[in-house]
């Protein structure tokens, strides 16, 4: 009696492998598109956050407010309380105007057209993950099918960056 596998097996262990690569592969990416959105909510929030109590520490209701009335310039990150030029979060980089963090997959800006937003670095690139100040939703500005692959609905108009 030989021992081994026969060509049929063989094929069909084959087929059922690209099949479930077929199927796996694309949920896959899904995931990870959903977990750097995730990543994204978390910071976006922690800058909303950060950016209402300083605001509030100069007797503005918001930080739209504050920045209507004094200017961005000296408002930006590094006026923020949750980190500073030395605290940064780990892979991010505080530019000299401070108004970009800059981040391994994101760029994030504290007022952008009512929305603190992150711009993707990795693909999709370009696509923005923008938290509305208004409602604190999540919103992406992008294609539609960028958009649903992150899970989030599309902001119309133009947000730029």
């Amino acid at each position: 009696m030989k021992k081994g596998f026969t060509l049929v097996e063989l094929l069909a262990v084959v087929l059922i492998v690209a099949i479930l690569t077929a199927v796996g592969l694309p949920q896959y990416r899904s995931v990870v598109q959903k977990a750097r959105v995730s990543e994204a909510e978390s910071m976006l929030r922690s800058i909303y956050d950060s950016s209402e109590r300083l605001a509030g520490e100069f007797g503005y209701r918001s930080y739209d407010k504050l920045i209507a009335a004094k200017g961005a310039a000296n408002y930006g990150f590094k006026r923020l309380d949750m980190f500073d030029a030395s605290n940064l979060p780990a892979g991010c980089t505080l530019p000299g105007d401070g108004l970009t963090l800059q981040c391994g997959k994101f760029d994030y800006k504290i007022s952008v057209n009512g929305y603190v937003a992150a711009k993707l670095k990795v693909k999709p690139v370009g696509v923005m993950v923008l938290l509305n100040r208004n409602d604190l939703d999540l919103y992406c500005q992008g294609t539609e099918d960028e958009c649903d692959v992150l899970g989030l609905d599309a902001v119309s108009g133009g947000v730029s960056f």
